[in-house]
């Protein structure tokens, strides 16, 4: 069985010639040498895989040769995830992680809302959030050319649970 299996993940070895054989405990046995019992193994034609051919596209992140940008297909948050839980042991600490396509044209900025309200505007895809309040917020980022709004994100909630004196234990 095992020469078999070599037989058809190695086509260097499917020239061989195969035989078959029950041996003394009655199982069919596969070999290349065969004992005088052996009859010749009729097995089937292996199967070529052709490789496809790479296209080599345009990268859509880069300008045309015109020079002349087309706009922003993609803009998302991908970190934190919707529904996200920011625990007290985090102190009100966010990481935003964005993803952006075409990557950013120079001289646009991005605008890190929260809760509708502009808190942070850089060309970086990450931002730190400190000391949020307890609750449900909105993160939202846009991405401005001198002030015009070319993309928005979808709008991500987040919940933020702090230790608060209501909460704590009774002695």
């Amino acid at each position: 069985m095992k020469t078999l299996l070599l037989i058809l993940f190695f086509p260097i070895f499917a020239h061989a010639q195969v035989y078959t054989w029950i041996n003394e405990q009655g199982i069919r046995v596969y070999g290349d040498e065969p004992p005088a019992n052996a009859d010749k193994a009729q097995l089937p034609n292996l199967q070529e895989i052709k490789m496809p051919k790479v296209v080599q596209k345009e990268e859509s992140s880069e300008q045309p040769a015109s020079g002349v940008f087309k706009g922003y297909e993609l803009l998302e948050i991908i970190s934190p995830k919707e529904d996200h839980m920011i625990t007290s042991g985090h102190a009100g600490k966010a990481t935003i992680q964005l993803h952006i396509q075409p990557e950013l044209q120079p001289k646009h900025q991005i605008t890190l809302l929260l809760n509708g309200q502009p808190i942070e505007t850089g060309a970086q895809l990450q931002f730190q959030l400190d000391n949020l309040n307890r609750g449900s917020h909105l993160l939202q980022v846009q991405i401005k050319d001198q002030g015009r709004l070319l993309i928005s994100s979808p709008k991500r909630r987040i919940h933020v649970q702090r230790p608060s004196i209501l909460n704590r234990p009774r002695t």
